[in-house]
């Protein structure tokens, strides 16, 4: 096993290679054939075999295949939850990366579920204020909105954007991109006086603030 888990784990450090230079394609080949005849029972996981797991499913959503995704984001986050513990840094970034899937995939209650173990286990290690809580709470407000619960929705991405503002000030792009995602579910709700504010607001960061190549 100790020889198939180091040739597993060269195989992963080549697969962050390629995801680093932008060739996802590239990365999702290699580790598909690495992966085609693993055990796929989570408890019996090495830590190579869920890490290889964890970013498959990440290189799968970032290629738009979130339904092929799942079975390995579920997979990576039992096997990590289990070697590593629930409020380890890895298994919450497993734990991510499978509350995106869900919400793709439309499962929606199980997503916003596990979105709140993710703040939960971000705002432990980095603090309230940290970019990923804050962006995290961004995608449950999401998911929320999806489930057709504006109000939460809005409070939630509001106050996300008011914090991401206040710690890390208006010319942070995660914090412009928040408030115009927070016009454009306004505008969706029916609310479109602060729609049109949060909208104009939005677009003078953006020309403020924001190259062409950070829109």
């Amino acid at each position: 096993m100790g020889h198939v888990s180091t040739g597993l784990a060269e195989l992963t450090a080549r697969a962050y290679d390629l995801v680093e230079a932008g060739d996802l394609s590239a990365a999702q080949l290699l580790l598909g054939d690495a992966l085609a005849s693993v055990d796929t029972d989570p408890r019996n996981a090495s830590e190579a075999l869920a890490d290889a797991a964890s970013l498959h499913s990440r290189v799968l959503v970032g290629l738009g295949e979130p339904h092929s995704a799942r079975a390995w984001a579920t997979f990576a986050y039992e096997a990590e939850s289990r070697l590593y513990g629930r409020g380890h840094e890895r298994t919450i970034r497993a734990a991510a990366t499978l509350a995106a899937v869900l919400h793709r995939t439309g499962s929606l209650a199980d997503s916003a579920g596990l979105y709140g173990v993710v703040i939960e286990g971000l705002t432990a290690l980095e603090g309230p204020d940290s970019p990923q809580v804050l962006a995290a709470h961004a995608d449950l407000a999401t998911v929320e909105y999806a489930r057709g619960d504006c109000d939460t929705a809005r409070a939630r991405l509001a106050e996300a954007w008011d914090m991401t503002r206040e710690a890390h000030g208006d010319a942070n792009p995660a914090g412009i991109k928040m408030l115009a995602r927070l016009g454009a579910m306004e505008r969706d709700c029916g609310h479109f006086t602060e729609a049109h504010q949060h909208l104009a607001h939005a677009r003078e960061l953006c020309r403020a603030y924001l190259t062409p190549t950070t829109r």
